[in-house]
């Protein structure tokens, strides 16, 4: 854009110093009563100025046309980022919500499960549990009271309640 005016100003300082340098001359032959005295060396000169000016008044015309179709690709580019990223955030919130709405149903589901277990024998509940993963164990035994837990934990493989014991214990749990 900088240089898109500097060669604007340029090619205005050449342009009226041209018109300057003519004026003078036609003032110069007026006031002498005739055309002014150029050669056609000075007229060959004069019209390569004005070829040249032409042709850089259309360089420069170019540019700004040039420059013009950039900041429309830019501002079409700049919508599309924005539509893209307002997508993306209406995704993310429907994930956070699903997320949310999945962690309220497992922690539902849990502690059902831990009430249907309190409510079974100990004997009954301790290989049933056995066979879970042990990340739902310790979430179901967290749970529980203190006491149907313990029971439970007592009926069950020896190393098995160890794990669920040193987890739990890192946890906070029971």
């Amino acid at each position: 854009m900088k240089s898109v005016i500097i060669i604007s100003v340029i090619t205005f300082v050449l342009i009226f110093g041209g018109v300057l340098l003519m004026s003078s001359h036609l003032n110069n032959a007026a006031q002498n009563g005739g055309l002014p005295d150029l050669s056609p060396e000075d007229y060959q000169a004069a019209d390569r100025v004005f070829q040249d000016l032409a042709r850089e008044r259309d360089r420069i015309q170019q540019e700004k046309e040039a420059l013009i179709a950039l900041r429309q690709s830019v501002a079409v580019q700049e919508q599309v980022l924005k539509q893209g990223q307002e997508n993306l955030q209406a995704t993310i919130q429907k994930l956070e919500a699903k997320q949310k709405e999945y962690i309220e149903e497992r922690e539902n589901s849990v502690t059902k499960l831990a009430k249907m277990y309190e409510a079974m024998k100990p004997h009954q509940a301790a290989p049933i549990m056995s066979s879970l993963d042990l990340d739902i164990i310790l979430d179901i035994m967290s749970r529980m009271k203190e006491r149907q837990a313990a029971k439970i934990l007592a009926n069950m493989d020896a190393g098995l309640a160890a794990q669920v014991s040193t987890r739990m214990s890192l946890k906070g749990g029971l």
